[in-house]
């Protein structure tokens, strides 16, 4: 080894062998093991007479004492409840049926704020709206009972006594929800639609004359665009359909969506280069991309393309989208101008699509349009309400298009550093303290109405 052993001193040698200690050690161990499973034994039999003496009367009193069990039943069958009391359900349905205004024996969006207005000490007035228009949206302007209702606070208190996230639980369960609602909410609800009034779904058509060469340039391609389009998807003749408006209005939906992302992505970047403010087209911008993509996912429902429709829609969308964002770095006056030109044929469009179907005679295919409910993630973006039908949606997808419009031709003559009028916070307080004064001496509203003369 490394050490050098000592010098006159003999290396130690082994003990020899003795086969009477080995066998003495081998029957030693045995015996331990042996005592050591006779005492594990004798502990289960005495832990076993010891559960057997206290605990099964304990259960079986408490067997005894158990509160009867408390059901709901909705449309997927009887849900036996078990966190909420008889008294509790008793409670909660005293409030569902005072916040029932229509007393149908069923809870919507707007009474369900109301309900939770009699809290107000846990809901703020932003979470009651926020959550109204979350169930609105979830539920297409329907409606859920009250013991579905209930069973809903039954399961929300399991996983909160659990412990789960509530911004997770549902995602790791694969069943669905209790209240039974949809996910397509996710889409818009970020930012939300505004609901259009009577006055505002009826829209005029309006034109934009050119003035510079810009404007002249990009009627002119517009108009070369649509003479080409109608031509190739052969619009204008024969009579119209429902498959030539839905084959029409998923492919224009699928590049109308493209300008205002493509738009919004060059004014973000040039706020970063310049390190200045964009004055909100940004966000209008993205609002535009958001809202004319639902138009297709509305359409979606409604008719399902075969697989050369989608691959027309790949080629179109690469070959306008490059085109675009191309002509946007050179030229954005041109762009916006172009998108408003396009919107007003847009509008243009869905007029006579929306004329066919009122115009349609009643044995027409056409006509049941009149009285079909549109795709529940319409109803419910739109808020077209629970009975909402095709030519409701027709109509708000019309007046969206005029919003469009208006917006890219405003855009198109706006000056760099302009704030956008749409966003401007002082024009809306203007229009609010007007709204105010008018509202404070309006005369009208606190006289009564005449007595009708008697017949």
């Amino acid at each position: 080894g490394f050490f050098p052993r000592r010098i006159g001193r003999a290396p130690k040698k082994a003990a020899p062998r003795d086969p009477r200690n080995e066998r003495v050690q081998s029957s030693e161990g045995a015996r331990q093991t042996m005592m050591m499973q006779r005492a594990l034994v004798r502990a289960s039999a005495r832990t076993t007479n010891l559960l057997r003496e206290r605990c099964v009367p304990c259960v079986t009193r408490l067997a005894t004492l158990r509160m009867p069990m408390v059901t709901v039943t909705d449309s997927d069958g009887v849900h036996e409840l078990k966190h909420l009391s008889q008294a509790a359900v008793r409670k909660i349905k005293a409030e569902l049926m005072e916040a029932d205004a229509n007393h149908d024996g069923r809870i919507n969006a707007e009474e369900l704020k109301q309900l939770l207005r009699k809290h107000r000490a846990t809901f703020s007035e932003k979470e009651i709206e926020e959550i109204g228009e979350l169930f609105y949206a979830s539920k297409a302007g329907g409606s859920v009972s009250y013991d579905r209702f209930i069973h809903a606070i039954d399961v929300a208190t399991e996983h909160e006594q659990a412990g789960l996230d509530a911004n997770i639980h549902f995602k790791a369960t694969p069943t669905q929800h209790p209240l039974a609602i949809d996910k397509f909410s996710v889409e818009y609800l970020a930012g939300g639609h505004p609901v259009y009034t009577p006055e505002e779904l009826d829209i005029k058509l309006t034109h934009t004359a050119p003035v510079t060469i810009t404007d002249r340039l990009a009627f002119g391609t517009v108009k070369l665009l649509r003479r080409g389009f109608d031509g190739a998807t052969r619009w204008n003749v024969g009579e119209i359909t429902k498959t030539k408006i839905m084959l029409r209005a998923i492919y224009l939906e699928t590049i109308a969506a493209v300008p205002g992302f493509v738009g919004a992505m060059f004014r973000h970047f040039r706020a970063l280069r310049t390190m200045q403010r964009d004055g909100g087209w940004t966000n209008l911008l993205l609002e535009e991309a958001e809202n004319e993509k639902l138009h297709l996912l509305t359409f979606i429902r409604m008719y399902e393309p075969n697989f050369l429709f989608r691959l027309a829609v790949i080629g179109g969308q690469l070959g306008f989208a490059t085109f675009f964002a191309t002509a946007y770095a050179l030229n954005p006056r041109y762009c916006h101008r172009l998108v408003g030109y396009v919107e007003e044929e847009a509008c243009s469009t869905y007029t006579k699509i929306i004329k066919a179907i009122e115009s349609a005679p009643d044995q027409a295919d056409l006509a049941s349009w009149r009285t079909d409910r549109a795709p529940a993630i319409g109803r419910a973006y739109w808020h077209l309400g629970e009975h909402g039908t095709v030519l409701d949606l027709m109509k708000a997808i019309r007046a969206d298009e005029a919003n469009h419009r208006d917006v890219n031709h405003l855009a198109a003559g706006v000056k760099p550093g302009q704030i956008n009028p749409f966003y401007d916070p002082a024009a809306k307080l203007d229009q609010m303290l007007v709204k105010y004064l008018t509202d404070l001496f309006d005369t009208t509203k606190d006289q009564e109405p005449a007595a009708k003369p008697a017949a």
